[in-house]
């Protein structure tokens, strides 16, 4: 399989940057994992649209969703037949009700215990602790295991959703200095303490305030399985 990052940036990205989406690539599916404000236009320059299996929002936070509607309106003109599924926390909310209003998208309420498949994938949701309902998401080919934190903190799930994958992408907002348990998120030293689970970690959803070089001092400081996540790149495992 292979992951491209589409956007690594949480709340809001820099200029030229992105929000949290990425693609992911089996031999028969390309599915997009989150779709944050400036993801769609990097999508496709990766895949046609109209190839586009189906999408998981881990969570609705706009960081994460807010390209949905300039997506569906790609859908529409691509000459896509039929609906695409769209894997989701259920819960009511302004960008729960949009969703569902769109045509081109048929919502799956995901929940923990159920393993779900499309094509040569399989998937589950793993709980995981935000302000608001959501999901990590383990993906398998047969051959190679992804895992995604979405955003979280530290939480029991969080073995269970990574031990044996061959990659994790995980939720590193804050370096240390910046960082205290009332945060919703994980710190970057966190983050980078969870490739004891995987083989690799990327370190993700991270501040426009940090440059690479700030995050990756700290990665390095913990191990060397993990590293910071580049936009645009393609990560094969």
């Amino acid at each position: 399989m292979k992951l491209t990052v589409l956007g690594k940036y949480g709340p809001y990205p820099p200029s030229g940057g992105a929000t949290s989406g990425y693609l992911i690539t089996s031999n028969t599916q390309n599915v997009l994992l989150d779709c944050g404000s400036g993801t769609l236009s990097r999508l496709v320059s990766k895949i046609d649209i109209k190839d586009l299996s189906f999408i998981i929002f881990s969570h609705l936070h706009y960081d994460h969703v807010s390209d949905f509607g300039v997506l569906s309106y790609a859908l529409s003109f691509s000459g896509k037949k039929g609906k695409v599924n769209v894997y989701l926390p259920s819960f009511e909310s302004d960008v729960y009700s949009a969703l569902s209003k769109i045509d081109k998208f048929n919502l799956i309420n995901v929940c923990e215990d159920k393993v779900y498949s499309e094509g040569d994938l399989t998937f589950s949701f793993y709980k995981m602790t935000h302000p608001v309902l959501s999901y990590g998401v383990r993906l398998s080919d047969g051959i190679s295991t992804f895992s995604y934190t979405g955003d979280t903190t530290v939480n029991d799930n969080l073995p269970r959703l990574l031990s044996g994958s061959d990659l994790a992408v995980c939720d590193g907002a804050f370096i240390e200095s910046d960082y205290d348990d009332k945060k919703p998120h994980m710190s970057i030293k966190q983050a980078s303490s969870l490739a004891k689970y995987s083989k690799k970690v990327l370190v993700s959803h991270i501040s426009s305030r940090y440059s690479d070089e700030i995050v990756t001092k700290e990665i390095l400081s913990i191990t060397d399985r993990a590293e910071v996540a580049i936009e645009n790149k393609t990560y094969d495992f």
